[in-house]
C-alpha cells in the first residue's frame, strides 16, 4: 500500500566503474507519484531521505522545524521537493548514501532536488581516516555536505523531549567554561547550525525555481 514507485532505468553502467555506476533498479530508492503521507499540518520545506534503517532521520525530524521524514522515498510529488539524503557516519551507511546520490545523478528520482547529504556520527570517537576518504566521495556526489555531531544526550532522550531549530532560531548565550545545555533545552550546535545552511540552501533553490517560471 504504497504511491512510491521504481522508474526505469535509462542508463547503462557497464562503462563506467561500480563506485560511480547510476544504481540498478533493485538498489534504487522508490519515488513517490503522490504526496508523502505524514499527519495534517503546514508542508516541510525540507525531505530527508533515510538512505538506511537508523540514520538519525526522526531525530533530525524532531529538531529540525521545516523538515520531514520522506519515509526512504524521493518526494517527487510535492510542492517543494527538496531532499537531503541523510547516513550515519559509517562505510555501510555512507555506501547507501552514495547510491541515493547516484540514482539523483542519474535523473531517477523524478523533479527531486538534492540538497546534500547530512552525516549523524555513529561513535564518540574520530571517524577513521578510510571513513573521512569515503565521506569525501559521497559528498561529492551530493554537491554539499553537513555533519552532525555525536550527541550523547540523545541516547536517554526521546523525540519529542527534543528542542526544536525553526528560522528565527536564536542560541541561548553559555558563559564560559559552563557544560552545553542539554538538547531538551537548546538545539546542539552542529544540529542547529546544519539546520540554518540547508534551510538556506532550499530557500535558494526555491527562488532559483520561482526566477525560471
Amino acid at each position: 500500500m504504497t504511491s512510491a514507485h521504481k522508474l526505469p532505468s535509462d542508463r547503462s553502467s557497464n562503462s563506467v566503474p561500480g563506485w560511480l555506476a547510476a544504481p540498478t533498479e533493485g538498489d534504487r530508492a522508490p519515488v513517490w507519484d503522490s504526496p508523502v503521507p505524514r499527519p495534517a499540518g503546514r508542508a516541510p520545506v525540507i525531505w530527508l531521505l533515510g538512505a538506511h534503517g537508523g540514520a538519525g532521520v526522526s531525530t533530525l525530524e524532531s529538531m529540525w522545524a521545516p523538515a520531514a521524514d520522506s519515509r526512504r522515498g524521493w518526494p517527487a510529488a510535492d510542492a517543494a521537493p527538496f531532499v537531503v539524503v541523510v547516513a550515519r557516519m559509517h562505510a555501510a551507511g555512507l555506501d547507501a548514501a552514495h547510491r541515493l546520490c547516484l540514482q539523483h545523478q542519474a535523473g531517477a528520482v523524478g523533479g527531486c532536488s538534492l540538497l546534500g547529504l547530512v552525516t549523524v556520527a555513529a561513535t564518540p570517537d574520530k571517524p577513521a581516516l578510510s571513513l573521512s576518504r569515503r565521506r569525501e566521495l559521497v559528498a561529492a556526489a551530493a554537491g554539499a555536505s553537513w555533519h552532525i555531531d555525536w550527541i550523547p544526550e540523545l541516547l536517554t532522550t526521546t523525540p519529542p523531549e527534543l528542542a526544536t531549530w525553526t528560522p528565527n532560531y536564536t542560541a541561548p548565550v553559555v558563559k564560559r567554561f559552563a557544560r552545553p545545555p542539554a538538547p531538551t533545552d537548546a538545539v546542539p550546535t552542529s544540529v542547529a547550525t546544519a539546520a540554518a545552511e540547508v534551510f538556506g540552501a532550499a530557500a535558494e533553490r526555491w527562488r532559483g525555481r520561482t526566477t525560471k517560471s
